[in-house]
C-alpha cells in the first residue's frame, strides 16, 4: 500500500466524506486522494475486486464491455501492463466476437475495447467480427422489434432511425463510440454519416431542451415523481454523458458536427453540476433527490468521468469545474471498501431505484476506472491546487441571506465590524454582525433576527443607519403586502472586539398605502434629521422625516411621480452625511417603458435642485406638488442604447456624484445588458456617461432587466465590482453560464477586469461596497442559487483585504 493511502484506507475509505463549500479552498483529503499514486492504488483495488468477481466466466455483454473499456483506459493512462493483460485476455477469450443481436446497441458495446486494442496493435482479426456486425446497418430501411431487445415501442417494423433503433438513452454510450472508433480504424466515412443521422434523431426524441437532460425512453414522457417532477434517471444520463466523451475522442477535429456534440456535453454539464449533492454524489432521480435519497455510484462515476475528461480535453474550464469533479471523486472513493468494491451502485434496471451500500456491479467499476484514468492523467500537484484558489479569500459573512439593491444601506461598516442586512430563506428580515477585528471572540459573528413575521421575498431586507449617537436604526417592510413598515433601534454594547447589540422592540408604523424599500439617511447639518425614502404613495418614491432619530415620523410625502400608479420610478440614493442627498431615478420599471431614461436631482438646504444647482422646489412645496422626472437633469436617454435602470450612486474625490446603471441593448428581451458609468463635471456643468462593461443576460425570465449587479467603491470611484455571466470586456459568454464577480479598475482611461470567482455551481450577484471603509479591497455580495425573488438559497460572502503595512 502506498504511503498516500495508509492514512485513508482504515476499514473504509468513507473517512473522507466531508464536503466543502464552493468558495472554500481544496481540502487536504482531496489532495491526498488525487495524488497519482493514490489514484493508481485505488484503480488496482477496484480492478482486482472485479476480476475476482468474474471468477473466470467470459461474457461479452454491455456490462462486461463497459468494465473492460474502463480497464483498458486505465492501461492507457498509467502504462501498467497488468491492466492491459487482463483486458487483452478477455478479448482473446471472447475470440474478439460480439453478441448476436447486432442491431441492439447493448450487444455491440464490447467492440469499444476490441477497437481500443486494435488501434494500438493494428491486428485485423481484432475487429473483423465488428466490421461484419456493422455492415448490415448500411442501407437498412426498417427495423423490427424482434431484431432488438426489451424494446418499449410496439407494432409493425419502423423506419431504421435513431429513435427506433437507439430507442433508450443508454444506447448513446453503447453504440456511438463504436462508430467513431470504426472510422479511426478504417477511414470509412459511412460510419460517421450513420452516427450523425442516428445520434441526432435520438437526441431530438429523448432530450428535454427545457431540463437539459435525457428521458430514459419514450415511456417516461410525462412520467412524474411523487412530488410532481419529471423523472430523469441518473445512470441513464450518465451513459449519455460518458458516451459523449468516448464518441468525441475519435470524431475528427474537422467534422462539421463535432461542435454540436461538444455543445450538448456542455449543456448537460451545466445542469448536472447544479444538482450534485453536498456529498459529491448524484441521486437516482436527478432532479428530485429526495424521492430516492440514497447516494448512487454508477451515475456519479459517469458524471465524474465526464467532468474530468471534459477538463482534460479543453471542453470545460479547469478552474471552474475541477472542484466539482473532485467532490464527485471524493464521494466515490468514500463508497469503496478495503477490498476494492465500489458500493451504492444501482443494479441492472431501467429506472431510478433505491440502492444499498453493498450493491456493486461490473459496469459501475468500469465507469469508475474511466474517471480514475482521467484523474491520473491530470497528475495534479500542489501548484495545480494553488491555481484553483480565488485571487482573494472569499469569506462567509452571513450563512443565510439575500437582498435587493433598492434598500440601503444594506451593509454598514463601523471600523470594527460589518452589519449586514438581508432576508433569509425563511423570510425573516435580519442583521448579521461580522467582526473584522482578528481576535478570538464568541461575539465575532452574531445573528440578529429583526422581523416578527416571515415573508420570503428579497425586497424585504432591512436598511441600516448608524445614527449620530453611534447607535443603529433599521427599517424594513413586506414587499407591497400591507400598509405598514417596521423599525428597530439597536444599542451597541461592549468594546469593539466584544461587540453585541441590544435591539428595541419592533415598532409597526402604519402607512396610507402598501410599502416596500427603505433607504435611511441622517444629515447632521439639519439637526440630525433622519430621512426614510421608500415606495408607498401611488407606488411612487415617498419620503418620511424624523426629527428624533426615528422615534416618530412625519406624514408620508410623495416625492417623485411618473404616470399612473403602476408606472413608478426607481431610485438610488447617496448622501454626504452632512447636508446633501443625491438621487438618480428612472421614468419607470424598464419593462413598462421602452425608453426609461435616467435622471439626477439633489436635496440640499431643504430644497431640491437640478445637477447644476438650479432650484426646482422646496421640500415644503413638494408636499403638494411631487417632483416629475422632467424636473431632473437627464443623465442618459433610453433612445441612445436601450432602456436604463439605476444601480449605484456614490461621490468622487471632489464630492461630485458618480452613477452606475444598466442599459438593455435588446430592449424588452434583456439578453444583452450593459453597465454604464456617469460622472458629473461641476466645471462644465455636464454629465458624461459611457458603457464600461458588458453585463450579459438577465437573471431570470419575467424580470428581463435584472442584471447581476454593479457597485462603485465609495473610497475610490475608479474601482467597481460587477457581476456578469459574460466577459465584461468582450461580452463573450463564460464557460459556466454562472454569474461571476469581477473587480474593475480604471487606468489610463480604460477599464480592466479581474475575475474574483470561478464557480460552476453557484451564482455571485448584487455586490455592494460599504461606505467609509478602510480596506484596500472590499466587496460583499450574494452567493448561491437565486431562481426568483421569492425562490433562493443564498448566503452573503465577500472579500475583505487590508493593505499590507
Amino acid at each position: 500500500m502506498t504511503p498516500y493511502l495508509k492514512t485513508i484506507l482504515t476499514g473504509s475509505i468513507a473517512l473522507f466524506t466531508a464536503t466543502f463549500a464552493t468558495a472554500e479552498p481544496i481540502n487536504t483529503a482531496q489532495q491526498i486522494l488525487t495524488h497519482p499514486a493514490s489514484v493508481k492504488e485505488i484503480m488496482q483495488r477496484v480492478a482486482d475486486f472485479q476480476e475476482r468477481e468474474f471468477g473466470g466466466v467470459i461474457e461479452t455483454d454491455w456490462k462486461v464491455g463497459t468494465y473492460y473499456s474502463g480497464l483498458y483506459a486505465a492501461y492507457q493512462a498509467t502504462g501498467d501492463e497488468t491492466f492491459r493483460e487482463k483486458a487483452l485476455a478477455w478479448c482473446e477469450a471472447a475470440d474478439w466476437k460480439l453478441s448476436e443481436q447486432h442491431f441492439f446497441a447493448d450487444d455491440i458495446c464490447a467492440a469499444q475495447t476490441f477497437l481500443d486494442v486494435y488501434l494500438d496493435e493494428k491486428q485485423p482479426h481484432q475487429i473483423a467480427d465488428t466490421i461484419a456486425a456493422l455492415e448490415p446497418y448500411f442501407g437498412k430501411e426498417t427495423i423490427a422489434r424482434e431484431e432488438l431487445a426489451h424494446v418499449v415501442w410496439k407494432g409493425e417494423p419502423r423506419p431504421f432511425t435513431g429513435r427506433n433503433v437507439w430507442w433508450w438513452c443508454d444506447s448513446l454510450y453503447m453504440a456511438p463510440p463504436v462508430l467513431t472508433r470504426m472510422y479511426s480504424a478504417t477511414g470509412d466515412q459511412r460510419y460517421l454519416d450513420l452516427l450523425h443521422e442516428m445520434y441526432w434523431d435520438t437526441v431530438d426524441f429523448l432530450f428535454s431542451e427545457e431540463d437539459g437532460l435525457f428521458y430514459r425512453d419514450e415511456s417516461y414522457f410525462g412520467k412524474k415523481t411523487p412530488s410532481g417532477k419529471p423523472v430523469f434517471w441518473s445512470r441513464g444520463n450518465g451513459w449519455v454523458y460518458g458516451g459523449l466523451i468516448r464518441t468525441l475522442d475519435h470524431l475528427p477535429a474537422d467534422d462539421p458536427r463535432r461542435q454540436d456534440y461538444i455543445d450538448l456535453f456542455v449543456k448537460m454539464t451545466r445542469v448536472l453540476v447544479d444538482i450534485q449533492q453536498d456529498d459529491g454524489m448524484w441521486r437516482p432521480g436527478l432532479i428530485d433527490p429526495d424521492w430516492k435519497p440514497m447516494k448512487e455510484s454508477s451515475g456519479t462515476s459517469f458524471f465524474t468521468y465526464g467532468l474530468l475528461a471534459g477538463i482534460n480535453r479543453g471542453y470545460l474550464n479547469k478552474k471552474a469545474y475541477l472542484p466539482v469533479a473532485l467532490k464527485g471523486w471524493e464521494g466515490l472513493v468514500s463508497c469503496i471498501n478495503t477490498d476494492g468494491r465500489l458500493g451504492y451502485a444501482q443494479l441492472v434496471g431501467g429506472a431510478p431505484e433505491h440502492v444499498r451500500p453493498s450493491d456493486s456491479i461490473d459496469y459501475t467499476h468500469g465507469a469508475f476506472l474511466l474517471a480514475a484514468s482521467e484523474l491520473y492523467k491530470m497528475d495534479l500537484t500542489n501548484s495545480d491546487f494553488a491555481e484553483l484558489e480565488d485571487p482573494y479569500e472569499i469569506k462567509l459573512l452571513a450563512r443565510d441571506g439575500v437582498w435587493t439593491w433598492f434598500n440601503d444601506e444594506r451593509v454598514l461598516y463601523d471600523g470594527a465590524g460589518l452589519y449586514i442586512g438581508s432576508i433569509d430563506s425563511q423570510g425573516t428580515s435580519r442583521i448579521d454582525y461580522y467582526s473584522t477585528i482578528l481576535v478570538q471572540s464568541p461575539f465575532a459573528y452574531r445573528p440578529y433576527p429583526l422581523s416578527s413575521w416571515q415573508s420570503k421575498d428579497d425586497h424585504n431586507n432591512p436598511a441600516i443607519l448608524q445614527l449620530a449617537s453611534g447607535n443603529l436604526l433599521t427599517a424594513y417592510a413586506k414587499h407591497h403586502l400591507e400598509p405598514v413598515w417596521y423599525t428597530r433601534h439597536g444599542t451597541k454594547k461592549g468594546p469593539d472586539n466584544w461587540r453585541t447589540v441590544n435591539w428595541s422592540e419592533e415598532k409597526a408604523i402604519e402607512a396610507p398605502a402598501k410599502t416596500t424599500y427603505n433607504n435611511l439617511v441622517q444629515l447632521t447639518a439639519e439637526n440630525g434629521r433622519v430621512f426614510n425614502f421608500m415606495r408607498c404613495v401611488g407606488w411612487n418614491p415617498t419620503l418620511l422625516i424624523s426629527e428624533d432619530e426615528g422615534q416618530t415620523w412625519s406624514e408620508p410625502i410623495e416625492l417623485v411621480r411618473s404616470g399612473n400608479d403602476r408606472t413608478r420610478p426607481y431610485v438610488k440614493y447617496a448622501n454626504n452625511g452632512t447636508d446633501r442627498i443625491d438621487l438618480i431615478f428612472t421614468d419607470a420599471h424598464p419593462r413598462k417603458d421602452h425608453e426609461n431614461n435616467v435622471y439626477h436631482i439633489y436635496y440640499q438646504n431643504e430644497a431640491f435642485h437640478k445637477s447644476d444647482g438650479t432650484f426646482i422646489r422646496s421640500l415644503e412645496e413638494v408636499k403638494t406638488k411631487p417632483l416629475l422626472p422632467s424636473d431632473g437633469t437627464r443623465i442618459y436617454a433610453g433612445t441612445e442604447a436601450g432602456r436604463g435602470w439605476v444601480w449605484d450612486l456614490e461621490y468622487d474625490k471632489l464630492g461630485q456624484p458618480v452613477a452606475a446603471f444598466i442599459n438593455s441593448v435588446d430592449h424588452e428581451v434583456g439578453n444583452d445588458l450593459r453597465y454604464r458609468l456617469a460622472h458629473w463635471d461641476n466645471v462644465s456643468k455636464t454629465w458624461t456617461q459611457q458603457q464600461i462593461a458588458f453585463a450579459g443576460t438577465h437573471l431570470y425570465d419575467r424580470e428581463e432587466h435584472y442584471a447581476g449587479g454593479i457597485a462603485i467603491d465609495p473610497q475610490n470611484t475608479d474601482v467597481i465590482y460587477l457581476s456578469a455571466d459574460v466577459d465584461p470586456a468582450t461580452g463573450q459568454a463564460n464557460s459556466t453560464g454562472r454569474y461571476q464577480m469581477f473587480r474593475g479598475t480604471l487606468q489610463n482611461g480604460s477599464w480592466t477586469f479581474e475575475q474574483l470567482t470561478n464557480d460552476a455551481q453557484v451564482d455571485n450577484i448584487r455586490p455592494i461596497v460599504p461606505r467609509d471603509h478602510d480596506f484596500d479591497k472590499i466587496a460583499i455580495w450574494v452567493q448561491g442559487r437565486y431562481t426568483t425573488y421569492e425562490d433562493y438559497e443564498t448566503s452573503i460572502v465577500g472579500i475583505l483585504e487590508k493593505a499590507e503595512n
